[in-house]
């Protein structure tokens, strides 16, 4: 890989270091008329949200088809939102709390995956407009669409949940909004996902999908030292579809939630909606196999395996794969 097809790799697939999204966030609350906290000081959120995270191509859109399928937990398909609210959102208290709100709630109308959630947001307006002033934050705004859609789309849920792999490389500013979430992180044999993301993002190069892969663990590695353990949980793509009534199990008490066999029939329920939107996705339409495991060995060249065996090497180790010498 030339240099300067490195340079053009790491602007495109770019995101910022940890201590600069700190920056960014305290630039703004000095600079900001900042009236609303992001996070929520009065204790009223309906619950301690999950973020289901990963380094792509490694199954959190299976894993939130299992879940919802039990009906006690809420996880939209992803829009990747959440990190990109909290600048936006002290600049427009500039022009006080509805004007805040309302770019909130336009942010979750405009996306093009919004859609699929199939919910009328029209009636929390008021609502949120109403709170009382130690209530408001933006932490609470997000809680209110997730709350509706909950409502509207699985009403016995406990609690709601997102997910998205790009959410892996802003955990810091998720911390930010709710210090008390909960992460799953769905972990899988860096090997896998580089052949994936070659074979299915269309990326360039082996070593961007290896940088890729890299970056991902190392983001999770560092942010979960500042999570308590008892609202982190590793749960390996291969234990998953090779075991997954054990591994759904785990998750289960992990959230609280009951563990059910409909979780299994995902691929049975209206509630597995991206594979009616998207092509890619047509896996969900299926019941969970493990034909994927160790596919790297057919996908890429013997070339491109010495290639991510030697730059993965370290890695892959120490989350418990085997390589081979």
């Amino acid at each position: 890989m030339t240099l300067s097809n490195q340079i053009h790799f790491r602007l495109k697939h770019w995101c910022p270091p940890v201590w600069m999204v700190k920056t960014k966030i305290h630039l703004f609350s000095l600079f900001s008329f900042r009236k609303y906290p992001l996070a929520d000081k009065a204790n009223c959120l309906s619950c301690d949200p999950l973020f289901i995270i990963s380094s792509g191509r490694s199954g959190t859109t299976l894993l939130r088809s299992m879940l919802v399928a039990s009906g006690e937990i809420a996880i939209p398909p992803e829009t990747q939102l959440i990190h990109k609210l909290p600048a936006r959102f002290q600049i427009h208290q500039r022009n006080g709390w509805k004007e805040a709100v309302k770019y909130v709630l336009s942010e979750f109308e405009g996306h093009q995956h919004f859609l699929l959630w199939k919910t009328n947001l029209a009636v929390v307006y008021r609502e949120i407009f109403e709170l009382s002033k130690n209530e408001r934050s933006l932490a609470r705004v997000i809680d209110f669409v997730y709350q509706t859609y909950a409502a509207q789309q699985f009403p016995n849920a406990i609690l709601w949940g997102d997910q998205s792999p790009l959410y892996t490389f802003f955990l810091p500013t998720i911390l930010s909004i709710f210090p008390n979430a909960r992460f799953v992180h769905l972990l899988r044999d860096g090997r896998d996902v580089v052949a994936s993301f070659i074979e299915k993002d269309g990326i360039d190069t082996i070593d961007e999908a290896i940088y890729r892969w890299g970056q991902s663990i190392k983001r999770v590695r560092k942010a979960q030292k500042k999570i308590a353990s008892n609202r982190f949980l590793e749960i390996r793509y291969e234990d998953l579809v090779t075991k997954p009534e054990e591994e759904l199990r785990r998750i289960s008490t992990f959230l609280n939630i009951e563990y059910t066999s409909r979780m299994l029939d995902y691929w049975k329920l209206d509630s597995t909606v991206e594979s009616k939107a998207h092509s890619y996705h047509r896996n969900l339409e299926k019941p969970v196999f493990k034909s994927s495991i160790g596919g790297w060995k057919k996908r890429l060249s013997a070339a491109q395996q010495r290639t991510v065996q030697n730059k993965l090497k370290i890695e892959l180790r120490s989350n418990g794969y085997l390589v081979e010498e």
